[in-house]
């Protein structure tokens, strides 16, 4: 298999977009806390953090894709197919589009994923 550039672009690509998603949805649960726009402000504030390290997880194995690390893949690929997993509870739970959307790109990058190399504890790079 010949491993370009592109193999390693795509999942960070992808993962980025996931996180830059979830920087913005922690955001707005701070500021609906903040701002009283919630009845449970410590609820709000908390969940709004929670999803922050969420962000971060999922910005790091950007990151290692983006530095050409296949150590990213295994948690990347357990990564994705969570985001499946939740893409379809958001689906079935009254948020169809929103769903779907994040099936869609859980499942490409789960599949841009597996296109990585395996990490070898015998490489010397």
């Amino acid at each position: 298999m010949t491993v370009t550039d592109s193999t390693w672009r795509l999942p960070g690509v992808l993962l980025a977009l996931q996180t830059l998603v979830l920087v913005v949805l922690a955001a707005a649960l701070v500021v609906a806390g903040t701002t009283g726009g919630t009845d449970d402000t410590g609820r709000s504030v908390t969940e709004g953090a929670t999803v922050l390290a969420l962000a971060v997880c999922s910005g790091l194995l950007a990151l290692g894709f983006w530095r050409h690390r296949s150590v990213a893949r295994t948690p990347s690929l357990l990564w994705n197919a969570l985001a499946v997993i939740v893409g379809i509870t958001v689906a079935t739970s009254g948020a169809p589009w929103i769903g779907v959307l994040v099936v869609v790109v859980g499942v490409a990058s789960f599949v841009a994923s597996l296109r990585v190399p395996r990490y070898e504890l015998d490489d010397d790079e």
